[in-house]
């Protein structure tokens, strides 16, 4: 259980932090990382909260946001097109930390992968 609160401390202060500087990206990370955050506990059955992580995971919910950006905009973006647009994304990142000094992507990556691996040890603890 002092895993687990140390992965929800580390996690509020990631979203605080974040929300000072991109309130709706630090919502929408919010919305995503923590109902997985409070539900997963060791023990029990462990499938079911580890499809939820997996489904969780940052990068794979960078992916489910640009399908549905498509959907919504009714343009349908198949796998491939999904992918190169996911791509596309993470590419950007890099290019406006590396151009622009914006360090935002680096910085949400260097706290939130860490939450997230606290969460599977939390899962998976003996």
């Amino acid at each position: 259980m002092s895993l687990k609160l140390l992965a929800l401390l580390a996690l509020a202060l990631l979203l605080s932090c974040l929300a000072l500087l991109n309130f709706s990206l630090g919502f929408l990370l919010g919305a995503t990382l923590v109902p997985p955050a409070a539900t997963v506990r060791p023990g029990g059955n462990r499938l079911p909260l580890a499809i939820l992580l997996v489904l969780t995971t940052p990068g794979l919910s960078l992916f489910l946001a640009v399908l549905l950006e498509r959907e919504l905009l009714e343009a349908p973006a198949g796998l491939g097109e999904a992918w190169q647009r996911f791509l596309g994304a993470l590419g950007q990142g890099l290019l406006q930390e590396h151009l622009h000094g914006a360090h935002l992507s680096p910085l949400l990556c260097l706290g939130a992968y860490p939450c997230w691996l606290l969460l599977w040890n939390v899962l998976f603890w003996k």
